[in-house]
């Protein structure tokens, strides 16, 4: 195959080239700004200028390249060059011996052809052309080249994926393990999550590697020296994964981006995607783990409705019709079954909750979830609706956009107690926003004394005390003098309520650590969850505060920032 023999071409210069630059101390020199906007080394455009000469020489199309952007080079319009000329450059100038030269290919269809040419001095519409035409499934040669070690891998559409190791070639493919605790994982993490930062600590996985080559543990994958590789981050680019994609693709691996959608990016340098490559067994747990697995689940609504508000019902009538109008089923509470119709509501059945009230609504919205994975789409009906995402004009236009699968989701922390009473443990439910310890008779103070991790803080005399989520920083916790905190923050507030001591001030701490109240003074009080469950609690008793194993799922609309300005701004 043609493609095939100028890619091996190219792949083999740069590697005879590159080599004595290793070392070198002006290869590290930053020369110009590439056209992908990044710094260019010196070593990268010597690498690039190499490709380039060969292309000229032994075939003509279109390469599309880091450093240069696109280039039209040689006099045929035969094929599409997908380029990376050093794939970890910062290993290859250090001397770690995993760097790569990637280059991938597709031909130029003899339709398009002509009008290239009538436009061949126009760069600016080629690329727009080309970006119009072609993605990434349209590639059907793949070579990615490790420059220490000599290992060529490369694919071949419709004929597999190959490794050539020491003068032999082998047929590889993804091997077929499936269980986590037994992977072992290459992971990107450049500006971590939340959800990278669990992971890393939860020790989800068997061991972890951090190559710093994206296209040499993409193939990885393949040859079964990794099982997965992860980069939840929007930034992979298309120069950094079409090689490997089409070994990939060849070699029985699933690629998709984090929320397990096809990879369908332009044929253009600045496309840029998540990604999650491993086998058919672990795609799914990797999804679930990092990306929205209910894009990939079928849908089925449930409707969550203020039933004392008049304006609440009737926008829940309109979406039951919306709903109804699109052939989506939904589910609804017995009240609204007579009005609407649709199936009684059963968590078990649905994909994702539409709240259509207050704060209040979203809350009990969260309690309907019991533990289950189902993300809220929250519709401010209310006053404030700090929890709300969206507002009733947005409405519409949300529910298409998870139908489409066109939307993130924000995973958010709760909050569990057990109470320890006479030796006997009794688990609660789950708090969204708080677990609030009052008494059960008006205005009598409380004793209490506070531990964390087993460590005696102080004893607090106060009306109560609040144990706060992130996402109920900015409730009951607020309005006692706590401090607003970003969901995004991995911690638990204590805030105690109108406290005796000036002294006695609300604490931060990780969500990670165990905090413990013992009431001290024989008066009857209440530990109250989310403003609506209530438990009696007596003297001696302890609450033992922990991080949930469960979370509560939103559909992502405002930023946190934004709702901030508009329930306590300007706005």
């Amino acid at each position: 195959m043609e493609g095939l023999k100028i890619g091996m071409k190219v792949i083999e210069e740069i590697d005879k080239k590159i080599k004595p630059l290793i070392g070198w101390e002006k290869a590290d020199e930053i020369v110009k700004i590439g056209a992908d906007g990044t710094p260019t080394k010196r070593i990268d455009l010597i690498a690039e200028n190499i490709a380039i000469s060969i292309l000229e020489k032994y075939g003509g199309g279109i390469l599309i390249s880091e450093e240069i952007g696109l280039k039209v080079v040689g006099n045929d319009l035969e094929h599409i060059f997908i380029l990376d000329p050093i794939d970890g450059t910062y290993n290859a100038l250090k001397s770690i011996p995993i760097y790569s030269t990637s280059i991938a290919v597709t031909k130029i269809r003899s339709e398009d052809k002509k009008s290239i040419r009538e436009n061949i001095n126009d760069l600016k519409w080629i690329k727009n052309f080309i970006a119009s035409r072609y993605n990434i499934n349209d590639l059907y040669i793949g070579i990615v080249k490790n420059l220490a070690t000599g290992d060529i891998y490369y694919g071949i559409k419709g004929y597999g994926s190959f490794l050539e190791k020491d003068k032999e070639k082998i047929k590889i493919k993804t091997n077929n393990i499936k269980s986590l605790s037994e992977a072992s994982v290459g992971l990107f993490v450049y500006g971590l999550s939340n959800d990278l930062l669990e992971f890393l600590k939860e020790g989800k996985v068997r061991r972890i590697r951090l190559f710093g080559s994206t296209a040499l543990e993409m193939c990885y994958v393949v040859s079964g020296a990794l099982d997965a590789y992860i980069n939840v981050n929007e930034n992979s680019r298309l120069c950094d994964i079409a090689g490997a994609y089409v070994i990939c693709k060849e070699g029985n691996a699933v690629i998709t981006n984090k929320n397990g959608k096809e990879l369908n990016i332009k044929l253009d340098l600045m496309e840029k995607t998540s990604l999650i490559v491993s086998n058919k067994y672990l795609h799914k747990k990797l999804i679930s783990l990092f990306g929205n697995k209910w894009v990939i689940k079928p849908i089925r609504f449930g409707i969550v409705v203020r039933e004392d508000k008049k304006e609440a019902i009737e926008l829940a009538i309109k979406v039951c019709e919306y709903l109804k109008n699109k052939n989506i089923p939904y589910c609804v509470e017995p009240f609204l079954k007579d009005i609407v119709g649709g199936e009684p509501f059963n968590i078990q059945k649905i994909s994702h909750i539409i709240a259509i009230g207050g704060d209040g609504t979203i809350l009990r919205a969260s309690r309907l979830v019991n533990g289950e994975v189902v993300p809220i789409i929250a519709v401010n009906m209310g006053k404030v609706g700090f929890l709300s995402e969206f507002s009733k004009d947005e409405i519409f236009k949300v529910i298409d956009k998870v139908i489409s699968g066109d939307y993130d989701i924000e995973k958010r922390s709760k909050l569990k107690c057990e109470i320890i009473k006479d030796n006997n443990v009794i688990e609660t439910p789950s708090a969204l926003n708080e677990m609030v310890v009052i008494t059960k008779n008006p205005a009598k103070i409380l004793e209490f004394e506070l531990y964390i991790n087993d460590n005696l803080i102080e004893n607090v005399r106060a009306d109560g005390i609040i144990i706060s989520t992130p996402t109920g920083s900015t409730a009951y916790s607020l309005s006692a003098g706590g401090p607003i905190v970003s969901p995004n923050v991995d911690c638990f507030i204590i805030t105690p309520i109108c406290p005796y001591k000036l002294s006695s001030r609300p604490l931060v701490v990780p969500s990670s650590d165990k905090i413990k109240l013992k009431l001290k003074l024989d008066k009857p009080a209440l530990l109250v969850i989310d403003g609506s469950v209530e438990y009696e609690i007596n003297r001696d008793d302890e609450l033992i505060f922990k991080k949930s194993d469960s979370y509560a799922y939103f559909v992502k609309g405002q930023s946190f920032y934004d709702k901030l300005n508009r329930c306590f701004g300007v706005k």
